[in-house]
């Protein structure tokens, strides 16, 4: 179950990691929060988000690119400094009493720009952490539980702090959190092989996209991320709205409890990868199966207002959308050559990212306008939906 960490660089990237990002989900669930207190407005809840992901529409692509030619290494690095300047600046404002909805968003595109760069990069590097490229497959559904994990232990946390302290600490723990991270990236062994090819921005991304073009089950499996991104994620986007209506007043801890679901069962989808990964045979129709589980999920959230039901179906939700978008992450990495491997996994990120920020302003729109319940079942049917026309593609795609 944990085989690579038996490599030195990986386990020191894996623990700094799982750091930062215990810092990035509390800030996550206090932002929410106090966008929501600042102006009780779904809608910019999910602009929001919609900010701090549109930048990936435009930059995600050549950041790819940009994983290929240059030290991924100095990339993450310079994103983990970028994304702590921008969390101390709330910190700072938050403190001051100066905080408002137009600086948050300012902020959440600054992070945006950042993790267009380093998204493609912290994809393509896993492999760059390892001695024995036999342990692929391990690391990768490793990393999937120890972002899982963080989702488990930062709103956990972000909830007992926003209750007990206030929106500031989460903020300020986030920005502390990404040194050690940058620490150990100047202390990595340097791995990643150089280019083969010299051509042009634009020539090398074309490139990429004919390979991608060329392997049917690559591109399928980049469609199901995308359908994912654009209908099943933003559903934790507008759980301040759900922990208002559970909650009342007691919103901050019920969000704390609600995304600590959400948590639990990626957490739990995570670390069943991470013990019975599915044959190449198998991989394909269970990505299928936790995207209707994903879709039916959501839709039967809309049903429900009983605390521990929802709790229960959220963390089903987890358990699905993590075990669908990790195997969708481990069959295309297994198959991509190191030459392409910064572009492809660009296209990965680009399409989690690129359709997040539509699909996080599409849920504030709805349920700005028709109510949470609308919303919710607008998404779960988007989900069984592209899991429906997926399914006759799908055959004896992973096959090749």
């Amino acid at each position: 179950m944990f085989e690579a960490f038996h490599e030195k660089d990986y386990r020191r990237f894996w623990t700094t990691q799982f750091i930062s990002n215990i810092g990035s989900w509390m800030q996550a669930i206090a932002q929410g929060w106090l966008v929501y207190r600042l102006t009780d407005s779904p809608f910019l809840l999910g602009f929001v988000g919609f900010a701090t992901s549109i930048p990936s529409l435009f930059l995600m692509l050549p950041g790819g690119v940009v994983a290929d030619h240059f030290d991924r290494r100095r990339l993450v690095s310079t994103s983990q400094w970028a994304q702590a300047l921008s969390a101390l600046f709330l910190a700072v404002a938050i403190r001051t009493g100066q905080i408002s909805v137009w600086q948050i968003i300012l902020a959440s595109l600054v992070v945006g720009v950042a993790i267009s760069f380093s998204a493609p990069a912290y994809q393509a590097m896993v492999v760059d952490l390892l001695d024995d490229r036999a342990r692929l497959s391990n690391a990768v559904a490793l990393n999937s539980l120890q972002f899982n994990l963080s989702r488990v232990v930062g709103p956990l946390l972000a909830g007992l702090t926003l209750a007990a302290w206030g929106s500031f600490w989460c903020f300020l723990f986030n920005a502390l959190s990404f040194l050690p991270l940058i620490w150990v990236l100047g202390r990595v062994t340097r791995r990643q092989r150089p280019p083969e090819s010299t051509a042009r921005l634009w020539a090398r991304l074309a490139e990429g996209f004919r390979y991608v073009r060329a392997d049917r089950a690559v591109l399928l499996m980049l469609s199901i991320v995308a359908a994912v991104s654009l209908f099943g994620y933003p559903y934790v986007t507008i759980m301040p709205m759900v922990a208002r209506v559970l909650y009342g007043h007691n919103d901050a801890h019920g969000l704390g409890v609600l995304l600590g679901g959400i948590g639990a069962g990626a957490l739990a989808g995570s670390a069943a990868l991470s013990m019975f990964m599915p044959s190449p045979r198998r991989m394909m129709p269970s990505i299928l199966i936790s995207t209707v589980v994903l879709g039916a999920g959501l839709g039967a959230l809309a049903f429900v207002r009983a605390h521990a039901a929802v709790v229960a179906l959220l963390a089903v939700c987890g358990a699905a959308m993590v075990v669908g978008v990790a195997l969708c992450n481990t069959s295309i990495q297994q198959r991509i050559p190191d030459a392409m491997r910064g572009r492809v996994l660009s296209m990965y990120t680009f399409a989690f990212f690129a359709f997040l920020p539509f699909g996080n302003l599409l849920a504030g729109v709805v349920a700005e306008h028709h109510g949470l319940a609308p919303a919710l079942l607008a998404m779960g049917g988007g989900l069984l939906a592209a899991a429906a026309i997926a399914t006759p593609m799908s055959r004896g795609s992973l096959r090749s």
